[in-house]
């Protein structure tokens, strides 16, 4: 029912058969359902290139007589960083320390806090949080830490 038409041998290789209807007895009816599906002698799309002659602008009242603008930049209202409370649990001796810390502080800076309430843990407190060993640079968002979290201090130990 269908016949296969090909340019030349090279446009063989490289290019899908066209498809044309065999004209027959039934070749208007395929035709007309054909030419639905495949677009086969249809009429080409318009594009519309510009507005319709008959829309008319409405113009916003306070800038109606003007040729320039500008819109002053508002940061979006968000809360500021909120002060939380986390554990620092020290593993050698079992004390849990309340530390109350904000999500834009570093690790760094929660040790500092915690030295100040405690001074004896010395300046060498190594910590880990959620199993990982946490550097002195990153932040409480960075590590997404929420309320109620614990840190937990560790000792190296040297030597083999």
């Amino acid at each position: 029912m269908y016949s296969f038409a090909y340019k030349s041998k090279e446009h063989k290789k490289h290019r899908r058969p066209k498809i044309y209807p065999v004209l027959d007895s039934m070749a208007t009816i395929l035709h007309a359902a054909l030419a639905r599906y495949l677009q086969y002698e249809a009429e080409p799309r318009q594009c519309v290139k510009r507005d319709p002659k008959d829309t008319v602008p409405v113009h916003f009242q306070p800038l109606e007589n003007s040729t320039h603008a500008s819109l002053q930049v508002q940061e979006p209202v968000s809360p500021g960083p909120k002060s939380f409370n986390v554990f620092y649990f020290n593993g050698s001796n079992g004390m849990k320390i309340p530390v109350t810390v904000r999500s834009t502080d570093t690790i760094g800076k929660m040790q500092q806090k915690v030295l100040k309430l405690r001074p004896e843990l010395g300046a060498s407190l190594n910590l880990v949080y959620n199993g990982k060993p946490v550097q002195l640079w990153q932040t409480l968002s960075e590590l997404q830490v929420k309320p109620g979290a614990t840190f937990i201090t560790y000792q190296k130990c040297q030597g083999g």
